[in-house]
């Protein structure tokens, strides 16, 4: 029990500081890079150490339910997921590495994972796929053809 506790002790202390960063929207952003790096740091125990990973997958779990417990909470995970998830930008392979792994990981950054599928993904330029919209509005009568205004659609991109 005495290197695993320290560990545990440890990941529950790294989460608590995370959690601490999360009393209010204003704290979380003045906060946000610490918060990162002790998100990474829970990571890396997920990621390197398998006997300790459902202990910290389960504490790290906790750390985001606590983020998302607060209105601003969605957004700011979603922001901490393209953090984590953009590569090269901290000059750290090792954290980099870490930080996509736990996109990846966690069904809390779903949106961001969809996000980064869809841009490397694309096949197409917009105007292609907004050029072929239709659409219908279906009640109890036949279908009737929906307006769609192509042009503000191509400028929302």
């Amino acid at each position: 029990d005495g290197i695993l506790g320290s560990i545990e002790s440890e990941i529950e202390s790294l989460a608590c500081k995370a959690r601490s960063y999360l009393t209010s929207r204003t704290v979380a952003k003045e906060n946000q890079n610490d918060f990162r790096s002790l998100f990474i740091s829970m990571g890396y125990v997920l990621i390197e150490l398998p006997s300790l990973k459902d202990f910290t997958k389960n504490t790290m779990c906790n750390v985001l339910k606590c983020c998302l417990a607060s209105d601003w909470g969605y957004s700011y995970l979603f922001e901490l997921g393209l953090s984590l998830q953009r590569s090269g930008e901290n000059g750290d392979e090792d954290s980099d590495r870490v930080g996509q792994a736990l996109v990846a990981e966690f069904n809390h950054f779903k949106e961001v994972m969809t996000m980064v599928w869809n841009e490397e993904t694309t096949q197409k330029p917009p105007e292609d796929t907004i050029r072929n919209i239709r659409g219908e509005v279906r009640n109890q009568s036949a279908p009737q053809t929906l307006a769609i205004d192509r042009d503000q659609l191509i400028m929302s991109f």
